[in-house]
């Protein structure tokens, strides 16, 4: 199997193009550079390919968001599928296929991004169509960056390392990059953000499509990269850029906090509900099947990935969210067991919670922090919060976010020790914040073609 930086540079992309119909189904593959961009249907259909990249199961069709539940206080696997067993035991080698299947999926969703990006095509009648899709690019780009640092990069375990940016096709094959440094990497992923985020709002373009990025994901999707910046690195300024993004998604988009009748149901809607703000589309004619992720979850799939006693144990009776709990199966946030669902990448909810932590760490306004939080708590049939605290808030997003690939990353940037488990649910082992195997190995495919690779040290 080719290289990472092969498939990002060597001759020509093979690209995977998706027709922008309801479930991205009429797949069409062809091969294309930057300058074979001849048209704004071809910017489209390369961000359409890319989503259709990012939803496989290696990323976010279910690897992504089991790492992020099963490396947490949320969950343990029972490995009775033999499934995740590296990732979620913290025994995984630099041979592991878990870390080099997703870190050569998201290259290859970076690749398709840089294309749009560095496209010279213009159109002066629907250049702010041109604008669009490439601030959306921009946006996604910068997600993944910031995907593949919290998952290579070393900054929960000791280093100082991030990881390679790749900007731009070269069609050269012959570029061998380095890793880049935490610093670098986090100037990146904020630069793609900011001009992704100007750029959407500059074309002028109102979109209310949940399965593209529109003006409300950027900023949503940016707010959650500046609260794991702001608290990981003890930067206000970055806390400041979150809660001024999440501000914008609350105080101009149109979302609601999803109702206690409606909650559970909620999550097996694709597209409809009111709180759904970017989600990637999967359809019936794509299903992932049994390697999707309802089916690592539902007790009538795998089941191997179950939620903690401890977990379960501490929601009030009265917690419209436990009612997502079957035994200890989560199987209602990803309810359809063919894989079909659409993935759910960001909730209102979530920014909501971001903005009111952003507040408090910050002190900018304590009565707008409670009525962020009790816009959640109370349609989940809890009572309202009067002076939230800065843990009952974290509590909140623990309980609110769980087994959506969230936890084990607020974990890390909260600076917390992360437990290990047992096939049966009991600590196995605590691994100490620092300990080298907080970060996934580099792939040691990556290490054998490029002498400038650097490896995460413990592997």
């Amino acid at each position: 199997m080719k290289n990472i930086y092969k498939i990002l540079f060597g001759g020509l992309l093979l690209v995977t193009v998706m027709s922008c119909n309801d479930e991205f189904l009429e797949n069409e593959q062809f091969s294309t550079t930057p300058q074979n961009v001849t048209s704004v249907g071809d910017l489209q259909a390369l961000m359409y390919g890319a989503l259709v990249e990012a939803r496989d199961v290696t990323y976010y069709g279910r690897d992504m968001i089991i790492y992020g539940s099963v490396r947490s206080d949320l969950a343990y696997n029972t490995v009775a599928s033999g499934r995740f067993r590296g990732p979620s035991q913290f025994s995984m080698l630099s041979t592991d296929a878990y870390a080099r299947d997703t870190f050569t999926k998201i290259y290859q969703v970076i690749a398709q991004l840089n294309i749009i990006i560095n496209s010279d095509f213009q159109d002066a009648a629907r250049a702010n169509e041109i604008m669009n899709v490439k601030g959306q690019a921009l946006v996604l780009r910068a997600n993944a960056y910031f995907d593949l640092l919290k998952l290579y990069g070393q900054e929960h375990s000791g280093g100082t390392l991030g990881v390679p940016l790749v900007l731009a096709y070269s069609g050269t094959g012959s570029e061998k990059p380095s890793r880049s440094t935490l610093v670098e990497t986090h100037a990146q992923i904020a630069a793609d953000f900011e001009a992704g985020v100007t750029s959407i709002s500059n074309s002028g373009l109102a979109s209310s499509s949940k399965d593209l990025i529109n003006i409300h994901a950027a900023n949503g999707l940016a707010a959650r990269y500046y609260l794991y910046k702001g608290t990981t690195q003890a930067d206000n300024a970055s806390l400041q850029l979150a809660y001024d993004h999440a501000s914008d998604v609350i105080n101009n988009g149109s979302y609601t906090v999803i109702g206690a009748d409606l909650y559970v149901n909620s999550f097996a809607q694709n597209k409809t509900s009111s709180n759904s703000i970017f989600e990637i589309e999967v359809g019936t004619q794509a299903k992932l099947g049994t390697t999707s992720i309802a089916y690592m979850y539902s007790d009538n799939g795998y089941g191997d990935i179950n939620a903690l006693p401890g977990f379960i144990a501490s929601f009030s009776a009265v917690d419209v969210r436990a009612d997502l709990i079957n035994g200890n199966n989560v199987d209602t946030k990803y309810p359809l067991i063919d894989g079909s669902n659409s993935i759910k990448i960001l909730r209102y909810e979530e920014v909501l919670l971001t903005r009111a932590e952003a507040n408090l760490r910050l002190g900018i306004n304590a009565a707008e922090a409670d009525s962020d939080v009790n816009a959640v708590v109370t349609n989940r049939d809890l009572p309202a919060y009067a002076g939230i605290t800065l843990a009952e808030t974290l509590e909140e997003r623990k309980k609110e976010l769980f087994f959506e690939g969230i936890r084990y990353f607020d974990m890390l940037r909260l600076g917390m020790d992360i437990p290990g488990w047992t096939p049966a649910g009991t600590l196995d082992n605590t691994y100490l914040y620092g300990n080298t195997k907080l970060a996934f190995a580099i792939p040691q495919r990556e290490l054998d073609v490029n002498p400038n690779m650097q490896p995460n040290p413990g592997y």
